[in-house]
């Protein structure tokens, strides 16, 4: 499995990992505009020929703490389905199995 984050036109992935219970350990910093509205994670499967999302996850920008340090994250529940006005995401519904643990913040300065 690997995850995808996609915020504003900006996109990054991690590695894929092997098992149930997959860890990647990875920081993903981002330089952004004020009025982005959120962001998406993503959980994929890697396939043979095609890969399969698992889940998705859209977090809105407005509800992001700012912190200097790094915290202990916390759950979140994938959903199987996004919701969108037009073009604009506006969230995620329908939970499937799968949760991801995050810790999500925006960078003060030092």
């Amino acid at each position: 499995t690997y995850v995808v984050l996609k915020v504003q036109n900006l996109k990054s992935t991690t590695i894929d990992r092997r098992g149930s219970e997959p860890c990647w350990e990875q920081d993903f910093m981002f330089e952004i505009c004020a009025d982005g509205k959120g962001f998406i994670i993503e959980l994929w499967k890697k396939g043979l020929i095609w890969d399969s999302i698992l889940g998705v996850l859209w977090i809105p920008l407005a509800t992001v703490e700012h912190s200097t340090d790094e915290g202990p994250g916390s759950w979140w529940t994938l959903h199987s389905e996004v919701i969108k006005n037009g073009s604009q995401i506006q969230g995620t519904k329908t939970p499937t199995s799968h949760e991801i643990l995050l810790d999500v913040y925006f960078a003060l300065p030092f």
